[in-house]
C-alpha cells in the first residue's frame, strides 16, 4: 500500500491530483510542492476593488464528453455548484465566432443552413468540403499535421480560415505542426479504418466514447444538460475554482509548500526523494504535474533518456492583454475573433469577455499574441507597453474603439502552453513505457501530455491519481 506521495506542481492539474488522492484515501501522506507563491497555474484571475473581474488565463470550461462532465461533478463535490455560471448554445457568446481576414469580421457559419451558403472568407459553401472528405482517397499513416489533414480531406480554405486560427486560438500553435493523431484522435483514427471522416464517422458511431453513467447523474451536470450549456465558469472569477481545491486538499490533510522549487529527484530503494534548496522529501509514489520541460532537469539524474525525452516537447509563449473601456461598446456580441496566420496582424485573436459574462455597463476585451511567432514577432524579452500599444492598434483597427481603457493589465506567460507536435502520441508514449521498464514509482499527468484544456488536466490529474 502507498502511504506517502509527492504531488509536484501546484497547477490546477497537481491539486485535483491531491483532491482525488484524498477522496481515494489511500495515501495517510500528501504533499504538494509548488515551487511558486500561488496556486492554480496558468488559472488565474484578477477581481478589483470594484469587484471587476479580469481572467490571464483559462476563463471558460466546456461541457461536453467525460472530461467536461468530469469536471462539473468536481466543481459540485467542492460546494461551487451555486456559483457556477452557465453560458447556453443560443447565447451570442456560443453562436458567434469571428475571424478577421482582410481587415475585416468575418461571422464562421453556425446553423445547417449557413453551411449551404457562401460565407465570406469561404468561397464555397462549407457543406461542399463534406463531399470532398466523401471523394478524397485515405492516405495511411500514423500521424501528420492537423493542417494537412484537413487540406486533403476537406480542402484549402477549410485548413486555412477553419483549422488555421482554431489551432492558435486554442495552442497559440502552427496548424502545420500539430499532431492530427493528438488534437483529433477520431478522426484520423476513422478514416484510417474507413477511408473518409463523414463516412467513418457514421460506420464507427457504435464505437464513440459512451457517457459515463455516474458522471452523467450528478446534478449539476444534469442542469448543464437540462440548460442546455455550451460552457461554465464560477462567479468572481476561475481561480476561485482553484482556492476551492486548496481548501478541500487542506481540510483533508494534505500539505502544501509553496515557494519550493524542485531541483532534482533521487532513486533510493524503492521511494523516490524530493530535493528541495532547503530539505529533501523522501515519498512512496510521485505524481508530477509540472510542465515536461521543468520535469526534464529534475529526473536527469534519474534517467538521463526519459529526460531527454521530456524535454523534446516544445513550449510557446504568450502575451495576454486585459482592456476595459467605458460602456458597451461591441457591436456585434460573439465570443470574440481569430486570426489567421496568413494575416498581417500581429495577434492570435480578442475574447470579449463582457459578451459571455456582462460586468455593468463596460466593456472588457482579453487580447491574446505571439503564442509559436512570439519571439518573431517581439524578440525574447519585450517590455509589457510595446505590447499594450499593440493591443489597443489591434482594437482600433478591428472594433473601431478609439478611447483609451479605463483600466488594463498585461502579462506575459512564458512557456505556457506545450505543442503536441507530429508525433506527440508516440513520444508521451515512450516515456511512460520507460517508467514502467524502469519500476519508477512514477505517474505523469498535465497538460504536457493528455491535452492543453482544463478538462483535460484534470481527467489526467484523475486518472494518475487511480494509478497511484
Amino acid at each position: 500500500m502507498t502511504k506517502s506521495v509527492a504531488v509536484l506542481g501546484g497547477g490546477i492539474g497537481g491539486l485535483a491530483a491531491a483532491h482525488y488522492l484524498g477522496r481515494l484515501r489511500c495515501c495517510p501522506r500528501v504533499v504538494v510542492v509548488e515551487a511558486t507563491h500561488r496556486l492554480g497555474g496558468w488559472v488565474s484571475s484578477t477581481m478589483h476593488h470594484d469587484q471587476v473581474v479580469f481572467e490571464h488565463g483559462p476563463r471558460t470550461l466546456r461541457v461536453v464528453g467525460n472530461a467536461g462532465m468530469n469536471t462539473l461533478a468536481l466543481a459540485e463535490e467542492l460546494g461551487l455548484a451555486d456559483q457556477v455560471k452557465g453560458v447556453s448554445y443560443s447565447h451570442p457568446s456560443a453562436k458567434n465566432r469571428m475571424l478577421m481576414v482582410d481587415g475585416k469580421l468575418h461571422r464562421l457559419p453556425n446553423s445547417v443552413k449557413t453551411l449551404f451558403t457562401k460565407s465570406p472568407p469561404f468561397s464555397r459553401p462549407l457543406a461542399l468540403s463534406g463531399v470532398q472528405d466523401l471523394m478524397a482517397p485515405r492516405v495511411v499513416n500514423n500521424d501528420e499535421s492537423l493542417f494537412s489533414f484537413v487540406n486533403r480531406r476537406f480542402g484549402h480554405e477549410v485548413a486555412k480560415y477553419a483549422i488555421d486560427p482554431m489551432s492558435r486560438g486554442i495552442f497559440a500553435g502552427n496548424a502545420r505542426e500539430l499532431s492530427v493523431n493528438c488534437i483529433a484522435r477520431r478522426l484520423h483514427d476513422v478514416e484510417q479504418k474507413h477511408g473518409s471522416v463523414f463516412l467513418g464517422m457514421f460506420k464507427d458511431r457504435k464505437n464513440a466514447v459512451k457517457p459515463d453513467k455516474n458522471l452523467s447523474s450528478v446534478e449539476l451536470v444534469k442542469r448543464a444538460k437540462r440548460e442546455k450549456w455550451a460552457v461554465w465558469s464560477v462567479a468572481g472569477g476561475l481561480e476561485n475554482f482553484v482556492k476551492a481545491l486548496e481548501n478541500n486538499i487542506l481540510e483533508n490533510n494534505a500539505e502544501i509548500w509553496k515557494n519550493t522549487p524542485v531541483k532534482g529527484i533521487l532513486r533510493r530503494g524503492g521511494k523516490l526523494v524530493i530535493q528541495t534548496e532547503e530539505k529533501e522529501l523522501e515519498v512512496d509514489s510521485v505524481i508530477s504535474c509540472l510542465p515536461s520541460n521543468t520535469m526534464s532537469s529534475v529526473i536527469q539524474s534519474v534517467n538521463p533518456k526519459l529526460s531527454a525525452l521530456l524535454s523534446s516537447i516544445p513550449y510557446v509563449t504568450v502575451g495576454i492583454v486585459n482592456l476595459e473601456y467605458p460602456g458597451q461598446l461591441i457591436e456585434e456580441p460573439g465570443f470574440g475573433y481569430l486570426v489567421p496566420s496568413s494575416e498581417p496582424n500581429r495577434v492570435l485573436g480578442v475574447i470579449y469577455d463582457t459578451c459571455t459574462f456582462p460586468q455593468g455597463d463596460r466593456t472588457i476585451l482579453t487580447v491574446m499574441m505571439g503564442g509559436y511567432w512570439f519571439k518573431e514577432l517581439f524578440g525574447d524579452d519585450p517590455p509589457l507597453e510595446s505590447l499594450l500599444e499593440e493591443a489597443l492598434a489591434e482594437i482600433r483597427q478591428s472594433l473601431k474603439i478609439k478611447v483609451k481603457p479605463q483600466r488594463y493589465h498585461v502579462r506575459i506567460l512564458r512557456d505556457c502552453i506545450a505543442q503536441y507536435v507530429v508525433g506527440h502520441s508516440e513520444t508521451v508514449l515512450s516515456a511512460r513505457k520507460l517508467i514502467s521498464e524502469l519500476e519508477l514509482p512514477l505517474a505523469l499527468a498535465g497538460s504536457s501530455y493528455d491535452g492543453v484544456g482544463v478538462n483535460d488536466v484534470i481527467m489526467s490529474a484523475k486518472n494518475a491519481a487511480a494509478s497511484v
